[in-house]
């Protein structure tokens, strides 16, 4: 998609040669410009009030984070020569990883990456939206999803999913209406189709789509507004192809398409929305719809059983996705560990995962890619995958059994980790059994380990202080260091080879 003529003469690469004459590295974001664009724009026509330039913002440009705007900078920023009221530090800061709000010094912050490479576009509606974020968060603190509801939610009601394109499409339909009778009818009927399908969601459920809608809608649709992309462009999203798993990043678009809309149907919206701290941008739709008079279209047979054939086919591409990750995962060769938490025991806290790129397999099972830290009164159990691969399995991969009904909201009772290019070495110290290797580190106290095969088995099957006090009674046996992680034999005999 083409820049709006202002981006295109504002936003500048500074290149560098490479090694040799004939290559040259990746252009670098001119970071400067990018912000003097969005800090020049009128924000004011996307929502009231919100000036970009006076929020705080971290941005880690591919060799420094630079820091604007703070409050209360961290010690570790220092001012950068020829940009007055800039800070700025030599590589990634720790609270800089991805596009988001966080709290760096006391303040919240929006964190933005523009790494070479990177399309210019989309780092601009990133840089509106998470400034937006900042802005909005001070002044709406009801509407905030519950992320721990996105791993219980339906995804394989195909009646909740069918319902879902049909609002698609209907919201994208009135985007596209060429006027505003077509828009209010169009709208209508999506809020026909959402009256009838939140009558089988759950409270939280509910909860999650409106908190969603609510904070990241409101986001980009300012954004999108700002950078200049049509409407068109989110009607387009909002045809997409939809994974049944990815239902999250159906409600920013859907909540964008709400917002473009009461600016088509009720100019000055915005004012409303922030006067009351209840009233939301679906309930402030249907009341400028009912003020229209506007009676809802209605799909033909035929587009409804478009949608139930996308919702099966959908469905059925998550199953086999889930039983070829977990096939894959517990079919390979090599080093493993498996922690298990026997019954009577504190289950393991999940303290820190990446909510992006785990999948959430069937009966309560969470494959986890990235990173995931557990924690609990025997000691905590983390892992950093230093292979991880946007999209992949690669590397270190730690596959969770859910202790209860909630996939990581009741504690993990089972870690399998598979993946490891050595053999992680585990040893005693203190007291405690502690394994490490390829980005795993576990520490726990009151543990039983043995080593079968290639596998270290770790239990918890007694209270840790009851297990301590049989350890250092003699009672039970201690675990030997050995760089090819050799123990003494268990007590407690189990069958060889790894639970499947």
């Amino acid at each position: 998609m083409r820049l709006p003529r202002l981006l295109a003469a504002v936003l500048t690469l500074a290149c560098a040669s490479a090694t040799g004459p004939a290559a040259r590295q990746t252009p670098q974001p001119d970071v400067f410009a990018l912000l003097r664009t969005v800090d020049g724009m009128d924000a004011r026509r996307a929502w009231p009030g919100f000036r970009p330039a006076d929020w705080p913002i971290a941005v880690f440009d591919g060799n420094r984070t630079l820091l604007l705007r703070h409050p209360s900078p961290p010690p570790e920023f220092a001012p950068l020569d020829g940009h007055p009221g800039v800070l700025a530090m030599a590589g990634r800061h720790s609270a800089v990883s991805g596009n988001s709000t966080t709290t760096l010094g006391g303040a919240r912050t929006a964190t933005i990456v523009a790494r070479p490479g990177d399309n210019r576009e989309n780092i601009l509606l990133a840089y509106v939206e998470e400034l937006f974020h900042v802005f909005w968060l001070q002044r709406h603190t009801a509407f905030r999803p519950n992320e721990m509801a996105r791993y219980t939610y339906p995804v394989k009601d195909a009646r909740n999913l069918q319902r879902v394109f049909a609002e698609n499409e209907a919201l994208a339909r009135a985007l596209d209406a060429p006027d505003a009778d077509g828009a209010a009818r169009w709208a209508a009927a999506m809020l026909q189709v959402r009256r009838e399908r939140e009558r089988a969601l759950t409270p939280d459920a509910r909860a999650f789509e409106t908190g969603l809608e609510m904070m990241e809608g409101t986001a980009n649709a300012v954004a999108r507004v700002l950078v200049g992309l049509p409407a068109s462009a989110t009607s387009g999203r909002l045809r997409a192809a939809c994974e049944a798993d990815q239902l999250r990043w159906r409600y920013y678009d859907s909540g964008a398409a709400i917002c473009l809309l009461l600016d088509r149907l009720q100019p000055g919206w915005q004012l409303r929305i922030d006067a009351d701290a209840g009233l939301t941008t679906l309930a402030a739709l249907e009341a400028a719809v009912a003020a229209t008079g506007a009676k809802p279209l209605a799909f033909t047979a035929a587009e409804s059983s478009q949608f139930e054939q996308r919702a099966a086919a959908a469905i059925a591409d998550l199953s086999a996705r889930q039983a070829k990750v977990r096939s894959e995962l517990l079919g390979r060769r090599g080093p493993r560990i498996l922690i298990e938490v026997g019954d009577g025991r504190e289950r393991f806290r999940v303290t820190r995962f990446d909510p992006i790129n785990l999948l959430v397999l069937d009966a309560g099972e969470v494959a986890h890619p990235r990173y995931l830290t557990l924690s609990g009164a025997a000691g905590t159990i983390e892992i950093v995958n230093p292979a991880f691969a946007p999209g992949a399995f690669a590397g270190v991969v730690a596959l969770t059994q859910a202790a209860g009904g909630h996939p990581l909201g009741d504690g993990i009772r089972a870690v399998t980790l598979v993946g490891f290019a050595s053999a992680p070495t585990l040893d005693r110290r203190d007291g405690r059994v502690v394994v490490e290797g390829d980005g795993v580190r576990l520490s726990l106290a009151g543990a039983e380990a043995r080593v079968e095969g290639e596998t270290i088995r770790v239990s918890l099957a007694l209270g840790t202080d009851d297990r301590v006090a049989r350890i250092e009674a003699g009672l039970l046996p201690p675990v030997t260091r050995s760089g090819a992680a050799q123990v003494t034999p268990s007590l407690q005999p189990q069958a060889a080879g790894p639970r499947r």
